[in-house]
């Protein structure tokens, strides 16, 4: 049993012992099951999995020996795509071996973020489709899950990078009116949200439809605060004070945007929008 994957996911979505325990068990059930094992009743460890969006399998490998590291591998390539670390991210991924026998959920988790590496940092526009197609058009057909969402806007970048911001828009559309209708669960997946959320306003503003673009990113910022999340608000409001010097707005709210997200960035370690910060700051 891999009860690190479990204290590791709940820690990276900020929850505390009572956060998470709450409704399902008290936290004394949730504590003893961290600190000592005891595993509490199948309803409640499923109820626990499903708030921080882990599987059973996650926690009970069928086989351990096939890919040990696979899980905590890819918690570590999501975290530098986050922070725009690459090289991060594909050394990560090219530890994780045999992905074809990890469950339904790690499999689309792996390819929503080599597509997304792909699509950001010069691959081809054929590998990054070619990952989405995998979520799309055989783990989730019916495109239910979050994952298909992360899946949509990464076909968006991918043909942005490529220069067909037409079909970019037609994906990044699908977003947005998929994004109306999303009921986010408390906590979870709110760090993906924010990706779906950041890379569309992204796109909006830069093709000029800065309302669109704003609108996203200010809530991006609503649930940054909501859900105490602090590594994307250096990119949210980075992009904002970019929309608003677009927009000939006033010089000091760009400037408020830029030191409040230079703030973050220092508290999160990200020297490369750091340095973008820096640059536009001084122009």
């Amino acid at each position: 049993m891999n009860i690190d994957i479990f204290i590791e996911t709940r820690r990276r979505l900020h929850l505390s012992q009572q956060q998470l325990a709450k409704g399902i068990c008290t936290q004394a059930t949730l504590s003893k099951f961290e600190r000592r094992g005891q595993v509490p009743a199948i309803k409640i460890l499923l109820q626990l999995c499903e708030r921080l969006e882990l599987t059973l399998n996650d926690l009970f490998p069928l086989d351990q020996g096939d890919d040990p590291t696979g899980t905590a591998a890819l918690e570590q390539a999501e975290w530098g795509l986050l922070q725009g670390e690459f090289d991060l991210v594909r050394e990560q991924l090219g530890q994780v071996n045999h992905v074809e026998r990890g469950t339904q959920t790690f499999q689309m988790r792996y390819y929503f973020i080599r597509g997304y590496v792909t699509a950001l940092d010069g691959g081809t526009i054929t590998d990054a489709l070619f990952d989405f197609s995998q979520i799309l058009d055989h783990f989730d057909e019916g495109h239910h899950t979050l994952y298909a969402l992360l899946a949509y806007a990464g076909t968006g970048i991918a043909y942005q990078q490529a220069g067909d911001n037409d079909r970019a828009g037609f994906y990044f559309q699908r977003v947005t009116e998929d994004l109306v209708e999303l009921k986010l669960r408390p906590r979870q997946g709110v760090w993906r949200i924010l990706t779906v959320l950041y890379y569309t306003a992204r796109f909006y503003g830069e093709t000029g439809e800065l309302g669109t673009s704003n609108d996203l990113l200010n809530r991006g910022v609503a649930l940054c605060a909501e859900y105490h999340v602090t590594y994307y608000v250096a990119r949210i409001l980075y992009q904002r004070a970019l929309n608003t010097r677009r927009q000939g707005g006033e010089p000091a709210d760009i400037h408020q945007d830029l030191r409040d997200a230079a703030a973050f960035a220092r508290l999160n370690g990200n020297q490369k929008l750091l340095k973008k910060i820096t640059a536009i700051d001084h122009n």
